[in-house]
């Protein structure tokens, strides 16, 4: 699956998110061994419960087995930029993540960024090696 299709996918797992504050998200992790899987932004009455739509993609790879990604798409319609990825979300890409993942960024306004791991790592103020 190529960059421009794993946004889209992204784009249709938004379509089902459940938002109560933000906007709706979606996002696709492609895994080494190929496969695709798509998890959506779930918020509760309770900020602290939410989930993000790479969190969901990454739980529903490694239910199904996948173990290391290599690439992400993230959409969530924003006014004119991109969305952003939480550092907690970040933290456990590194722990997922096979070398060299990318993280392609949508806004759905036809903007599309392809951004390293490691430079949203450390735009976060998190760069460093994984825990172990």
């Amino acid at each position: 699956m190529d960059d421009r299709n794993l946004v889209a996918v992204a784009e249709q797992a938004a379509a089902t998110a459940k938002v109560v504050r933000g906007s709706r998200e979606g996002a696709t992790a492609k895994f080494e061994d190929g496969r695709v899987f798509r998890g959506c932004r779930i918020e509760f009455s309770d900020p602290a419960l939410d989930v993000d739509a790479i969190t969901g993609a990454l739980s529903a790879g490694r239910v199904d087995g996948a173990r290391r990604v290599t690439r992400v798409g993230l959409y969530s319609p924003t006014e004119g930029g991109l969305p952003t990825v939480a550092p907690a979300t970040l933290l456990r890409l590194r722990e997922l993540a096979a070398p060299g993942l990318m993280v392609i960024l949508s806004g759905g306004s036809g903007l599309r960024e392809e951004r390293t791991l490691q430079d949203l790592l450390a735009d976060a103020g998190l760069a460093g090696p994984a825990a172990s």
